[in-house]
């Protein structure tokens, strides 16, 4: 059972349907665990990219399917932004540009 607040301060429960529960979401799943699968985690992929390339991290996205499975990393750098890629299961950092 939840609980629900509704705004004028009441609390009350509602129920989840169990399958509600059940059903996974793959990318949630990644992201929460990454290397259930093989896969570096966003942390681990954003400090490979910061060995290569100095800025600030604007966004980082798990992008492709199977062995192409890469981070997408979008750094900034002196006002210049630019796209960087760390393969999710070699770690490989391309691009910078």
């Amino acid at each position: 059972m939840c609980w629900s607040l509704f705004s004028h301060g009441q609390i009350l429960p509602f129920q989840v349907e169990q399958n509600q529960l059940d059903r996974s979401n793959p990318l949630r799943d990644l992201r929460i665990n990454p290397q259930a699968n093989g896969l570096i985690t966003e942390r681990q992929a954003v400090n490979l990219a910061r060995q290569q390339f100095a800025g600030n991290i604007l966004r980082i996205t798990l992008v492709g399917e199977g062995a192409a499975q890469r981070y997408q990393i979008r750094m900034e750098n002196a006002g210049k932004v630019f796209t960087v890629f760390v393969h999710a299961r070699t770690g490989e950092v391309t691009g910078g540009t």
